[in-house]
């Protein structure tokens, strides 16, 4: 990635900061960086370059935009020119009518687009408009608003037309990681659930997968993990075929545990918890709220985003998740949080067991957990007939 991480996790001055430093050393316009000395969204011609020009980075290796810096040529290359030549004037509002053009004309629609308006006090006037939009993990994506019905990639210094082949392989691309993760939901080696006692079971696994088995056989990694137990909790990391799996010592009907992670040389995560503990002794009543926090606050997703962190794993997820032994199974939950029909309530589990597919990213869940955690449970708590109301306002 041209910048040092991800923009969303820099603040403002770190951001003016490498902007400043890339036009003062005159970084060269390359595949994965774009100077523009003005910008445009008047007419459909300019919404459409525009859209070839966000796109051809999220469909190649992704990349920045800076309006607001001009050019000139050095060894027939394109350079920026200096700071106090650069900025342009913007108007209020002008990245939201930008990530608007981008949903109208772009299919299917950019995942994790960053745009942001810098404000440098080098500049003599005006502010600078920067774009980052990164490798699409849902690639390809075409032009398809103002009947321009085209893919395109990164080249050296402009947008190029994707041929048919390139096309085909990014849909091939698309379609083989998500076969790989549901083959993973199915043959992992998760452990068998036990006959006696009632479990929870999330499996996170990046669509995107590579083999790390010689990497997390690295004392690097091994430090990592002793230094990083989930959550602070007591226990240890011990290797099994797949991976490394973290027993943790308080004890429960899961072999004697009361929960266990595992992390996979692909890049997968599971969590299995003795749902006992959660049931708050009452049972047959699941807490909604408990598992919520399960999600966010206690276990599963804060330890999987430092996970991903670790191994530069980014891109889509899906997560399955599943209860075991849960056959008449209530739910327990705040009256003023969730609803359920007045004249029927909450509606008992029929099933031993049930088990859902819910879609998310690397990014969503690094910067929206509690989010993702929610509407996980929302979609466990429709189980039983219970929804949580969202306002207009998070809609």
């Amino acid at each position: 990635m041209l910048l040092p991480k991800h923009p969303r996790l820099m603040n403002d001055s770190e951001l003016c900061e490498w902007v400043k430093s890339v036009i003062a050393r005159r970084a060269p316009e390359s595949n994965c960086l774009d100077y523009k000395s003005e910008i445009s969204i008047d007419g459909n011609a300019n919404r459409i370059e525009l859209g070839k020009d966000v796109s051809s980075f999220a469909n190649d290796r992704g990349g920045v935009l800076l309006y607001g810096v001009p050019e000139e040529e050095e060894d027939e290359v394109p350079v920026p020119k200096d700071l106090s030549e650069c900025g342009i004037e913007i108007e209020d509002g002008l990245p939201e009518t930008i990530e608007d053009i981008l949903i109208d004309i772009i299919e299917p629609p950019l995942p994790e687009i960053f745009i942001k308006v810098l404000n440098l006090e080098e500049l003599n006037s005006g502010s600078l408009l920067m774009i980052y939009q990164p490798e699409s993990w849902n690639k390809p994506h075409m032009i398809q608003g103002y009947k321009h019905a085209r893919y395109y990639r990164r080249g050296n210094f402009r947008a190029i037309v994707m041929n048919e082949r390139e096309v085909e392989t990014a849909y091939i691309s698309r379609k083989s990681s998500l076969e790989a993760a549901e083959h993973f939901f199915q043959t992992g080696d998760f452990r068998d659930i036990p006959e006696d006692g009632h479990f929870f079971r999330a499996i996170i696994c990046p669509q995107f997968t590579l083999l790390r088995k010689e990497e997390m056989r690295e004392e690097e990694f091994k430090g990592w993990l002793d230094t990083n137990p989930p959550d602070g909790r007591p226990g240890k990391w011990l290797p099994f075929l797949d991976g490394w799996s973290f027993l943790g010592y308080p004890n429960g009907n899961y072999y004697g545990k009361m929960y266990e992670f595992r992390i996979f040389h692909n890049g997968g995560f599971s969590f299995t918890l003795d749902l006992v503990p959660v049931l708050h002794h009452v049972e047959g009543n699941l807490d909604l709220d408990a598992i919520e926090k399960v999600f966010s606050g206690d276990y599963v997703f804060p330890y999987a985003i430092k996970f991903f962190e670790m191994l530069r794993i980014s891109g889509p997820l899906s997560i399955q998740v599943n209860l075991h032994n849960v056959r008449g199974f209530n739910a327990k939950f705040t009256p003023d949080l969730w609803y359920a029909e007045p004249d029927i309530g909450p509606t008992p589990l029929e099933k031993d067991s049930i088990s859902f597919i819910e879609e998310t990213s690397v990014s969503e869940l690094t910067f929206n957990k509690d989010d993702v955690a929610a509407r996980v449970t929302s979609r466990l708590a429709s189980a039983f007939g219970i929804w949580k109301m969202i306002s207009s306002s998070q809609e």
